[in-house]
């Protein structure tokens, strides 16, 4: 895995792409994410054991880097709680994933990825809920982070076809990691991928306005990193 040093020296790379470089927002894209990331390169904060039996670690490759991504799952099950007792779907939004013949999963155009080997200990048999979150890629990639022991339990014979779950919505996935720095990366990266991705099809004010720089995203100032 990159060290943080070695991976804002690759990020610095990235803002060489002329999708990025040639946006009329460039200067204040760079200016604002680099300041977020050098900031959250020298804090050391861990919000929670990287150790813990609640942890999963997701190991992602993007854009040249190679990075983990530590998911708490016993903070997704109490925010899901409180999300159950309030009566309204935000952070966790219910949905479907195919399966293939082959087993594989998928949703819409995005591999959806399972880890059987995540222990998952701490996750209560009462609870057979199965949460996933997109990760940076073209096209992203979606990850269960929450209840991989339970997918071939929920997979039943009536439906062969797919799997219910949970999608975490993008902006609240950083509430789930485990440092300034994890959470800025993510968000910075998944800002890259909506530039590549769209930046053909809409113009640069509309596409400005989706960018978590920009809005800004709820969780940079939620764990104060703005």
């Amino acid at each position: 895995m990159d060290s943080k040093r070695d991976m804002m020296q690759k990020i610095e790379a990235l803002y060489q792409d002329s999708a990025i470089r040639e946006r009329a927002y460039y200067p204040d894209f760079r200016r604002a994410w680099w300041k977020l990331l050098a900031a959250a390169c020298e804090n050391d904060t861990l919000y929670f054991p990287l150790d813990g039996a609640s942890v999963v670690t997701v190991p992602c490759t993007y854009g040249g880097l190679d990075f983990d991504f530590h998911f708490d799952q016993a903070k997704m099950a109490d925010w899901y709680d409180q999300e159950v007792r309030r009566g309204k779907r935000v952070v966790f939004v219910p949905k479907r994933v195919r399966r293939s013949r082959s087993g594989a999963l998928s949703f819409h155009d995005s591999p959806c990825i399972a880890h059987p080997e995540f222990p998952e200990s701490s996750l209560p048999e009462s609870d057979r809920n199965i949460m996933a979150c997109a990760m940076p890629g073209l096209p992203p990639e979606v990850h269960i982070v929450y209840g991989n022991k339970w997918i071939e339990k929920r997979l039943s014979p009536i439906l062969q076809s797919s799997l219910p779950l949970f999608l975490i919505q993008t902006d609240y996935v950083p509430a789930f990691l485990a440092s300034p720095f994890e959470i800025c990366l993510y968000l910075f990266l998944m800002d890259y991928c909506i530039i590549k991705s769209d930046y053909q099809k809409v113009k640069d004010k509309d596409l400005r306005g989706f960018l978590h720089i920009f809005k800004p995203n709820p969780m940079l100032k939620i764990k104060g990193l703005l």
